[in-house]
């Protein structure tokens, strides 16, 4: 999964649009869904974007398990 479609679905399972995911971030809905449609984002506009939806990034061990409602990201 990129890191953007699990950040799509983080997003669809709380229930937030892009309007919403703007307003949170104080953005333009028109940056968040270009954000949303490029094939990578940085670290750190991953992070702002997961901390308004109580998510976070984390490297954990290539042998360890993925955590239920956790994303791999390849």
């Amino acid at each position: 999964m990129k890191t953007v479609e699990a950040v799509r679905e983080v997003m669809k399972l709380e229930n937030i649009g892009v309007n919403k995911m703007a307003d949170r971030l104080n953005k333009s809905p028109r940056l968040i869904s270009e954000r949303l449609s490029q094939e990578n984002i940085s670290i750190a506009k991953l992070n702002e974007m997961l901390r308004v939806l109580d998510y976070k990034v984390a490297i954990i061990p290539r042998e360890a398990s993925i955590p239920k409602g956790g994303y791999e990201i390849e």
